[in-house]
Order: structure tokens, then C-alpha cells, then sequence
């Protein structure tokens, strides 16, 4: 039975390299190692000579086949963006470029300082505040049923917005865009809120003017002219 088992092995390792040798490319052949323990217990190895004490037999046969190297491939080009769809939004200028500074407004001084606001939903605004009154956060209210009818009540969490300074070097933009929401928001004023609107608009723009922000020269230039100096 033992030489029956070893010579049904022999045969499948045979059958093996009899297959891999018709499809592959030849190369150095195969050393097939039998190996006979103290026991009579056989084993055979491919490559792998016996363990020292053991009987070795070596058979070689035919040639091993080897797989080629594949080709490095080219690293394929990166595709070009597409152009945007119509319908998506695409950037083409910045502020207003009708109320860019002026340069005689230079010698202005800074316009105040101003800072961008994020609420607890993520609406961001600009404010000249860094710390806004807190803002009332709804919570879900549940009813003892179950339920998130209306009816069970309302409540909410006070949570504050988070507000970012503008850079100096900003801020002529920034208040540039600040008059840009509140004409858009005055343009859609409804006759509840059309004054107060009108305000905020007007006290945006004069505090543009009086900085090196203006868009139009200063009504008075020798106010901006630092006086000579006294022989």
C-alpha cells in the first residue's frame, strides 16, 4: 500500500510538469527529491533535497516553465477637467468691480473690523461682533405617545455662532460684499421691512466711505494730506 501511495504521488507530480512545460516558456529543468525516513516512510519533494539521515533519490525531468516579467506600462494621462455643465455654478468675477477702491481714498484709515459668522446650521454671515447674542437651536420634542406631532410642544438649545476675524488685508473685500447682500436683500424688502433694511444699507455704505475702502475720492483730499512739517 505504501508503494502504491508513493508511486500514485510520483505519477501527479509527473502529470504536473508535463502541463506546465506545454504552456509555459522553458527554463532551468526540475529536481524531484524522494525521500525514504528510517520507518520506510516516503515523501517526495520538489526542489527541497532530503532531510539529513534519510535516503535520497534525485530524479530530473525535462525542464521547468517560467513566467515572464510583465512589460511596465506607461502611466496613463491624467484627463483634462470637462467643462462645467450648464446649471452648475462657475466663478467669474469677485465683488462688485464698480466699487473698487479708489486710489486717493488710500491714505483713508482702516474700514472696522469685521468677522464671518457660522451658525449652528452652517448659514454663514458677516458681523462686527465676534461674539453674537446666541441663537435658539431647535430640539426634537417627543410626546408621551410617542410622537413628534407638533402638538407635543417646542423647545430649544441657546447655542452660539463661531465668528473668524477678517484679515486687514481683507476687508475692503469683505465689506464690499457686505454692501452686495444687503442690496439684494433691500431689492426683495417687502413693505414690513423695507426701512429697516434701508438702514442697514445706509450705515454699511457710510462706513465705507469713511475708510480707504471708497470707491470715490475723499470730498475733502487736504483732509487725508498729513500737514508739513514746521521749519
Amino acid at each position: 500500500m505504501r508503494a502504491h501511495g508513493f508511486h500514485l504521488a510520483w505519477l501527479f507530480l509527473l502529470a504536473c510538469v508535463g502541463l506546465l512545460g506545454a504552456s509555459g516558456a522553458v527554463a532551468q529543468e526540475t529536481v524531484f527529491y524522494k525521500c525514504t525516513d528510517a520507518s520506510g516512510n516516503v515523501t517526495v519533494q520538489n526542489g527541497t533535497p532530503c532531510a539529513a539521515g534519510m535516503k535520497q533519490e534525485i530524479r530530473r525531468v525535462g525542464s521547468a516553465p517560467t513566467v515572464p516579467v510583465p512589460a511596465r506600462r506607461a502611466p496613463e494621462p491624467t484627463p483634462e477637467p470637462a467643462a462645467p455643465a450648464y446649471g452648475e455654478f462657475v466663478l467669474v468675477a469677485g465683488p462688485n468691480m464698480a466699487r473698487r477702491p479708489s486710489p486717493e481714498a488710500a491714505a483713508l484709515p482702516l474700514p472696522p473690523a469685521l468677522f464671518q459668522c457660522t451658525t449652528w446650521d452652517g448659514n454663514t454671515y458677516y458681523g462686527e461682533t465676534a461674539s453674537p447674542d446666541p441663537r435658539c437651536a431647535p430640539l426634537q420634542v417627543t410626546g408621551i405617545d410617542g410622537s413628534n406631532a407638533m402638538g407635543a410642544g417646542q423647545a430649544c438649545e441657546m447655542r452660539q455662532d463661531t465668528c473668524a476675524a477678517i484679515p486687514e488685508d481683507q476687508l475692503c473685500s469683505a465689506w464690499t460684499r457686505r454692501l452686495d447682500e444687503a442690496d439684494f436683500k433691500l431689492r426683495y424688502a417687502n413693505h414690513g421691512d423695507r426701512r429697516e433694511r434701508e438702514a442697514a444699507r445706509a450705515d454699511i455704505a457710510a462706513k465705507i466711505r469713511a475708510s480707504r475702502c471708497s470707491p470715490e475720492p475723499p470730498a475733502n483730499p487736504s483732509a487725508t494730506t498729513p500737514p508739513a512739517p514746521v521749519p
